[in-house]
């Protein structure tokens, strides 16, 4: 049974935010907008590039009453085709003494990219999908199995489908974040310790992982991974009810 997470939204005015743009063309899509502080948001577009399986990164800083920096998240997709139109969303939620956000859609150097139908807009979460991941009823995060393959650990790890679709990028936390935590964690084994990396919120909650064997490592300096065609199907189709990837939610099993 395919669980989606759903959300009530607010159709008062003053909790809705909705901007529209006709399309534009460029390689990087910026706005800043307003929170409340404990409100949460979502905040979509549709994109399309010129570049087949073309990474593009949605990025969304908040900053405080005074301009300080209090947190950053980020969502990295591999966009399907060339002059496709698809969209691209992710959920925020401001925390104590937000004031402002700014949101950044960009792609790699050189690729031209184009988007409308840019969308702000305030949402409340459904509790049953709350209650879905207290019951370990969807998947928390990302396991990859990569042993026997001498994969080498990194800084910013990839995972790409058999046709070469990008999956996951690492390269897209924010500076503090990877001082911290890193983008993926690394163990030969699975340990508690280890299993608190793809663990949302509270401990109490339950951790149920998407697990994938790694097919063959890639890259120049042979930090990623390639995967199966249908795993990656199944990461993608499980990002619907919950996206552990924008959380950084993964972990590679390594030699």
């Amino acid at each position: 049974m395919k669980f989606r997470q759903q959300t009530l939204v607010f159709l008062v005015a003053l909790m809705l935010i909705a901007v529209i743009n006709p399309v534009v063309r460029g390689a990087e899509f910026r706005r800043t907008f307003l929170l409340e502080a404990g409100a949460r948001y979502e905040i979509s577009v549709r994109i399309k590039t010129d570049l087949e399986d073309a990474p593009t990164l949605a990025s969304v800083y908040i900053h405080g009453e005074h301009g300080e920096y209090l947190r950053s998240t980020q969502l990295s997709r591999s966009l399907k085709g060339p002059h496709q139109w698809q969209h691209i969303s992710t959920v925020v939620t401001a925390p104590l003494g937000a004031e402002k956000a700014t949101v950044v859609f960009s792609a790699p150097a050189g690729v031209l990219m184009e988007w409308d139908e840019f969308n702000i807009r305030r949402i409340e979460a459904d509790r049953a999908a709350e209650a879905l991941i207290e019951q370990g009823l969807v998947y928390t995060g990302l396991i990859v199995d990569a042993r026997g393959l001498d994969l080498k650990r990194g800084m910013s790890p990839r995972v790409y489908s058999q046709e070469g679709q990008l999956i996951y990028a690492g390269v897209t936390a924010a500076f503090e974040f990877l001082q911290e935590y890193g983008i993926a964690s690394y163990g030969q084994e699975l340990s508690p310790e280890l299993l608190r990396r793809i663990q949302p919120g509270e401990k109490s909650v339950k951790v149920s992982p998407l697990v994938v064997r790694a097919l063959d490592v890639t890259g120049s300096t042979e930090n990623s991974v390639i995967i199966s065609n249908d795993d990656a199907a199944a990461i993608l189709d499980a990002l619907n009810t919950y996206d552990f990837l924008a959380h950084y939610s993964v972990i590679f099993l390594v030699d």
